[in-house]
Formats: structure tokens, sequence, C-alpha cells
């Protein structure tokens, strides 16, 4: 079996390419930016280190599991500081890379329609959820009301229920 060995412009271009896609995965599950970033590098780093034995076709799965396994590491080390059940470590250990890229497809999806939205309520969104800003903090950003924050929301919402049918699907 030939491994296509993962080479410095491969690498780099994985970086630059999902870094953020592989920080959202960890903050979903850590919920810490710092340790977030902590695990990344540690993932990375162990991706290059083995880089050799790693097949280029398969290196955002492997790294998903780095990522994952890793994250895992961190929560059972600092498990008494946080409030996350044996259920849910189990859950996620048991997480394949199946898994993981049915997620990736629905997030694509997500951005996707998310970049439909005019680039206001967009921004809006983004703040609030990706960045996890407050309310009355993008208000004040943007010169407008906590109400009018609200309704960026709201309509944003309202798009993406409609778009994927959620509220078809749930009856």
């Amino acid at each position: 079996m030939h491994i296509g060995i993962v080479d410095h412009k491969d690498f780099e271009r994985l970086f630059r390419e999902n870094y953020s896609r592989y920080y959202y995965y960890a903050f979903d599950i850590l919920g810490n930016e710092e340790e977030c970033k902590d695990v990344l590098s540690e993932a990375f780093l162990a991706v290059w280190k083995n880089r050799e034995n790693v097949d280029s076709d398969k290196l955002k799965g492997y790294l998903f599991t780095s990522v994952r396994n890793k994250c895992l590491t961190h929560i059972n080390k600092n498990k008494e500081q946080r409030r996350i059940s044996d259920a849910q470590i189990a859950t996620l250990a048991a997480e394949t890379e199946e898994d993981w890229r049915e997620r990736e497809e629905r997030i694509l999806l997500i951005e996707q329609e998310i970049e439909r939205l005019s680039e206001r309520t967009r921004y809006v969104l983004e703040q609030c959820y990706y960045h996890r800003h407050t309310y009355r903090e993008v208000a004040a950003e943007l010169g407008i009301t906590i109400d009018g924050v609200k309704k960026h929301i709201t309509t944003a919402m309202k798009h993406l229920r409609q778009h994927f049918n959620i509220d078809k699907q749930k009856k």
C-alpha cells in the first residue's frame, strides 16, 4: 500500500483551510478558547510529527480523530473542574469519522445558507453565535438597540428553519 506522505504544503493548506473548523469542533466540546487553542496546537503538532505515517488522502479524518482524542484526554485530566458526565464522554469517544463527515456536510450546508442572508443579519448572527458576543455588545458595536439585534437573529433563524424545513420535520 502506498502512502501519500504529507508534505509541508499539504500541511500548511490543511492548517489554513481547516483550523477554524477544528477549533469550533473542539470549542463545542471544551467550551474554552485557550483550551481549544492548546488542543489544536497539540493535534497539529502530532500530525506533523507523524506525517510520514499518515496517508495524505486521510489527513482530515486523522486530524479529526487527533483533535477528538486530545479533547477527551484534556477533559479526563480536568474532569473534576468540569461538569461533564461519563455518558457525554462515552458519546464523544464513540464518534466516528463518518459521524464527523456527516456533521461537516450539515455545517457546510448551513454556512452556504448563512451566506445568503443580508450582510448585516449575517454579521449579527456570526457575532452572537460564532464569537459568542452578547446582544448588548453587538448592539453597542452597530449602534442599534438590543431589540434590533434580536430582530436580525429572528430573521436569520426563520430563514434557516424555512430552508431546512425544520418546522415540518418536527410534526
